[in-house]
């Protein structure tokens, strides 16, 4: 299991990391749709049989959902409601001709999960865009770099060395469980792990990118808990389902949403953070 994980990760971090360089964002925002589209597509298929009926999530929601990253790339000022409100009114109309064909149908369950699911996964990745999108001229080691590229390292960086330590610390000295009724691996143990990581990683690399000490700080202790609760959450809505993992996209790390759940709670805090304390 454990060798598997890291062939992942040693394959798909460079990957990412070329995703993430390449200049204007593009490929970046066209990456995290993808994501975003598979997430969503692995939601749907588990969401869609839910207390003995079959839904059919709207395709409308979905689609929008999957493609916020890159539309925040295309449109980096437009507010969320703008692209909402025509996208529920087309919604709308399709649950009815879809009613109208075939009768009576599960409308809002339909609508509902279909809505969370285009906000919890796409929304949230999005904001991973729009930390992408700082476009200031960088270098380092003499190399060119845009800004918002150190932005989502300085976020990646703190996820990824936390989420390791709080896996080893568990592994090695987990005794007591944190919430053995979501998720019954998790321990008390790798949570601190993951704390101390997250700060010491958030306050080392947010000064080599230009945050003040006290804000790097107290970004890694929020990245740490906001990491955790996305990955408890994520855990839960497996957990109400009866799944261990929403895919297998990723060998040794489940899905998409298995791989990615802390950064969708914790790139928004981050986003904030930038915008209006850096």
């Amino acid at each position: 299991m454990l060798r598997t994980r890291v062939l992942t990760a040693v394959v798909g971090i460079p990957l990412f990391l070329v995703a993430l360089w390449a200049p204007g964002g593009w490929l970046f925002a066209g990456v995290c749709s993808l994501l975003a589209g598979v997430g969503i597509l692995e939601f749907r298929s588990v969401y869609s049989e839910r207390e003995g009926h079959r839904y059919h999530l709207n395709p409308v929601l979905l689609v929008w959902g999957a493609s916020l990253p890159l539309l925040t790339r295309l449109f980096p000022d437009m507010a969320l409601h703008e692209s909402l409100l025509p996208v529920l009114g087309a919604s709308f109309l399709w649950e009815l001709a879809r009613a109208w064909r075939q009768g009576v149908a599960p409308i809002v369950p339909n609508l509902s999960y279909a809505l969370f699911g285009a906000l919890y996964i796409g929304w949230l990745m999005s904001f991973a865009v729009r930390l992408r999108n700082d476009f200031t001229p960088q270098t380092m080691y003499e190399l060119p770099i845009e800004q918002g590229v150190l932005w989502v390292v300085w976020l990646m960086a703190m996820l990824w060395t936390g989420d390791s330590g709080a896996y080893f610390a568990g592994k090695l000295i987990g005794k007591r469980k944190i919430a053995p009724s979501i998720s019954p691996a998790k321990t008390v143990e790798g949570s601190v792990a993951n704390l101390i990581l997250c700060a010491l990683v958030g306050y080392g690399v947010g000064l080599a990118v230009g945050v003040s000490a006290p804000v790097a700080i107290a970004t890694g202790l929020g990245v740490g808990v906001l990491g955790q609760l996305g990955d408890l959450f994520e855990s839960a809505l497996k957990r109400a389902v009866g799944v261990k993992d929403f895919g297998g996209i990723l060998p040794g790390h489940g899905g998409v949403l298995d791989r990615f759940d802390s950064l969708l709670f914790s790139a928004p805090f981050v986003w904030w953070v930038v915008a209006y304390w850096v």
